[in-house]
């Protein structure tokens, strides 16, 4: 299974057997993160894998559930931070479930030091981003796409033109993306050659995207680049002044995918 065929069968796993995985296994999915190419060049990131037993010696909030590993992702606080730190992490989701590992974000867990301790970077450049828990699940690790509980996809897209099969089947993989409470709050205008992207807005905090949600929108990111790159679709991401200046007013602008 690759990360493309992992889009169609990942769920969240919120049950885990507490037993040690293989180091080989471990250095693997380590290997596997600092080789991700990132969605925006030039922004250092650094991973820290805790195990269960040492992850409230760093760590306050609550913690919904145990697992017996947890990844942790620090990153320099640059433009676009928050969406290469979800884009980065999601990958790695998928290759955890190409690898029949479970996974699961957690958004409620608070840094007791926001830098990372024993840092092969300067750690006073980084800033404390996101974790994922993963390991061995209780029960079963894949679920069939039409199990996902998601919105429907005239929800999340409008298409203003025809278009071809290989960017429909792109859509189709945002519509699984995973998102903080489950909110799903990309949506995403389509042509034929391009695919904007929006970001529903927060109605207590109008016309700001929030930290989660640029999260949220990198995740969605990354199952959009996994299939073009599955489906040999050419792609680049821009930022278009042209729509940024525009006041919408439900959702915010945040990147466009082109395709060529």
């Amino acid at each position: 299974m690759n990360l493309y065929e992992a889009i169609f069968v990942r769920k969240t796993v919120r049950k885990y057997k507490m037993e040690p995985l293989e180091q080989t296994i471990l250095a693997g999915i380590i290997n596997f993160a600092e080789s991700i190419p990132h969605l925006f060049e030039g922004i250092n990131v650094e991973y820290k894998l805790m195990e269960h037993s040492n992850i409230k010696k760093h760590f306050s909030g609550v913690l919904a559930f145990s697992a017996p590993y947890y990844l942790v992702l620090y990153s320099e606080n640059m433009p676009g931070y928050r969406m290469n730190a979800g884009y980065l992490m999601q990958q790695i989701s998928l290759y955890l479930t190409a690898k029949e590992l479970g996974s699961c974000y957690l958004g409620m867990l608070k840094p007791r030091n926001n830098k990372p301790e024993n840092s092969n970077t300067d750690s006073s450049k980084l800033d404390y981003v996101i974790t994922l828990a993963f390991g061995k699940a209780e029960s079963e690790v894949y679920r069939s796409s039409d199990k996902a509980k998601r919105l429907p996809l005239d929800d999340i897209a409008i298409f203003k033109s025809e278009v071809s099969r290989n960017i429909k089947t792109m859509v189709q993989a945002a519509r699984l993306a995973p998102s903080s409470m489950n909110n799903q709050p990309w949506r995403l205008v389509v042509y034929n050659n391009r695919i904007h992207i929006f970001c529903k807005k927060n109605i207590f905090l109008s016309g700001v995207l929030n930290e989660v949600k640029l999260i949220d929108i990198g995740i969605c990111l990354a199952h959009l680049l996994v299939t073009a790159e599955e489906l040999w679709v050419d792609v680049k991401t821009i930022h278009l002044d042209n729509i940024s200046s525009i006041a919408f007013k439900k959702n915010d602008y945040v990147i466009s995918i082109k395709m060529y």
